[in-house]
């Protein structure tokens, strides 16, 4: 297990620049983590939404979010009426790994598939958020092996109660499965602003179209068409935040038929066009 990095957000407020704008890009806009990384929002206060993927979820005090690879989510603001804490914890679990992180990660998979992902838990676990932060930050390794402890034991209470073990050899068919998506998901990065077809990207792999999608679909959760957009739209919202292009220019930019159908996808995916977007998010970054 690695702890990538640990956050705490202190009362935040629509419109309000003080925080750091790295911070607030990188939690804030519509965005997804690469293979086995996992993420943890823990919200104390405030009244907003979380969106994942296509759905959003209320947000109230005590609410824990689990989100998993390649899941695109994002703090909306729009619904900000009271200022907003929490603390985000990233990490990720290795494939490869012990024993003990291979359980813990298909217990996560599990429940991500089970789609308990979504908890209210007593806000006094605040606490263990702040050690998890203090020790994560600590120059002092020992700290930083506890912070890991500390996070796998959180895990295992919540999430990995009703979980099955899997076993410790995985077919070679898994891996190699596994080794297309992850091949896919590379080409997809690499030519995101690109007009790409579903039949493109398995003829790259040597795959028939429906083996191709199934693979895919087995190992990121979503069709590859699903994905391919919503890579598009993630760049498109982050340019969206730190350009003056125009949305037309943007669109051009990730390939879309025209402008319209980039302003029906992006508010599909993120329930605002891209105007709203814009308007909503620099109110709180600052990128002058």
């Amino acid at each position: 297990m690695k702890l990538l990095d640990t956050v705490f957000v202190y009362r935040l407020h629509a419109g309000e620049r003080s925080h750091s704008p790295d911070r607030l890009n990188w939690h804030g806009r519509y965005h997804a983590h690469g293979s086995d990384e996992f993420e943890l929002h823990f919200f104390l206060e405030g009244s907003l939404s979380f969106q994942c993927n296509r759905t959003k979820y209320p947000v109230s005090p005590g609410r824990l979010f689990l989100t998993g690879p390649y899941d695109f989510h994002s703090i909306l603001p729009e619904a900000v009426s009271t200022p907003v804490t929490y603390y985000a914890v990233l990490f990720s679990l290795d494939s490869a790994g012990s024993s003990v992180e291979r359980s813990l990660r298909q217990s996560l998979y599990e429940a991500i598939a089970g789609r308990a992902v979504i908890l209210s838990i007593d806000a006094h676990f605040r606490f263990q958020f702040e050690d998890l932060l203090l020790m994560s930050k600590s120059a002092d390794p020992a700290l930083n092996e506890s912070a890991l402890h500390l996070l796998q034991s959180f895990l295992y209470r919540w999430f990995c109660r009703s979980s099955s073990l899997q076993g410790e050899a995985r077919s070679e068919e898994r891996k190699t499965n596994r080794l297309h998506a992850q091949k896919a998901l590379a080409l997809m990065e690499k030519q995101v602003r690109e007009n790409i077809l579903v039949e493109d990207f398995a003829r790259k792999l040597g795959l028939s179209d429906e083996h191709f999608i199934r693979v895919f679909r087995d190992e990121v959760r979503m069709t590859p068409h699903q994905y391919f957009t919503r890579l598009k739209v993630e760049g498109a919202s982050g340019m969206l935040m730190s350009t003056d292009k125009s949305v037309g220019e943007i669109s051009d930019w990730f390939g879309f038929e025209n402008q319209f159908h980039f302003s029906r996808i992006f508010k599909k995916c993120t329930g605002m066009s891209p105007l709203q977007y814009r308007r909503t998010y620099l109110q709180i970054v600052d990128f002058s």
